[in-house]
């Protein structure tokens, strides 16, 4: 069982064979399942062991708002058994291409159609992607998910160890939680949106308010997020994935605060998804003891 990130130097390599390359994968012995990003990879990886072969789309470190698939991408998703996203309009690029992929009969599994998702209320409802940020989110849609895979890779997956491994891991992360006094934060953008409601800390705003890192704040918005700060007793602000350094330094300088990064997006190095989830909890965990 392996996870494979896509490279320009492999692109490249089957530029001059495209036929061949093209079926490589359908001639392959093992299923190939491709996902999106690196997160929700490792708990396809986790779910399915060696019974198939993942194939994961964004490179690790790259902003999932933002990436364009390459002609290389587009053909990996075409012969896929399943493809895997967030669902939630997270992978902005790939929208077209996983739509034309489905509608040529490749079989497609979005996570947040099957959790308790988050909205935004507004002219228009939104629906919070960044669901990974909470466990109970994906022991939520396990079934769903495993019963889509076995069913378009013909295999006979069980998912009783990964529901017992994430439920074990979200008691563990609240275990980490309730260590600090109080949880109040101050976010990059609105990511963290899951993981506070579900672990009972308070987002008072966001340098971004916006699901997407694409998005960006007025004078205005920074303005009043300072005021709500300093009314919250905010400790820090946490930064990630596409928030201006700029920004969250200067306005955690004018607070007398820490402007702390966090990895919400990607792996980062951890190994799998509960290191990644362990090393976010307990980030904020020290920083706001």
């Amino acid at each position: 069982m392996r996870m494979i990130l896509k490279s320009a130097l492999g692109f490249l390599a089957c530029i001059p064979f495209v036929a061949a390359c093209s079926t490589t994968s359908s001639e392959s012995s093992s299923p190939q399942i491709v996902v999106t990003y690196s997160v929700l990879g490792s708990i396809v990886t986790d779910l399915v062991g060696d019974a198939a072969e993942v194939t994961i789309l964004i490179p690790d470190g790259q902003d999932p708002h933002e990436f364009q698939p390459s002609a290389r991408d587009i053909e990996t998703i075409n012969n896929a058994d399943i493809v895997i996203s967030n669902g939630l309009d997270f992978e902005e690029g790939l929208l077209e291409v996983l739509a034309s992929a489905e509608e040529n009969g490749v079989p497609q599994f979005r996570v947040g159609n099957y959790i308790t998702q988050r909205i935004e209320e507004g002219d228009h409802n939104i629906a919070d992607p960044h669901l990974w940020l909470s466990p109970a989110n994906f022991i939520e849609a396990l079934p769903s998910l495993t019963s889509a895979i076995n069913e378009a890779a013909g295999l006979s997956i069980d998912s009783a160890a990964q529901s017992d491994a994430l439920t074990q891991l979200d008691e563990d992360i609240t275990s980490v939680i309730k260590s600090i006094p109080s949880c109040v934060l101050v976010s990059g953008h609105d990511e963290l949106g899951y993981f506070s409601d579900h672990y009972g800390c308070t987002v008072v705003g966001a340098i971004i308010p916006s699901f997407s890192t694409t998005s960006e704040a007025t004078a205005s918005q920074i303005a009043n997020l300072k005021k709500l700060a300093t009314e919250n007793d905010v400790k820090a602000v946490f930064t990630g994935l596409g928030t201006p350094p700029e920004v969250s330094e200067q306005l955690a300088n004018e607070l007398g605060i820490a402007a702390v990064s966090l990895s919400t997006h990607y792996l980062n190095g951890a190994a799998n998804y509960r290191e990644f989830m362990l090393n976010l909890a307990n980030q904020i965990a020290e920083v706001l003891r």
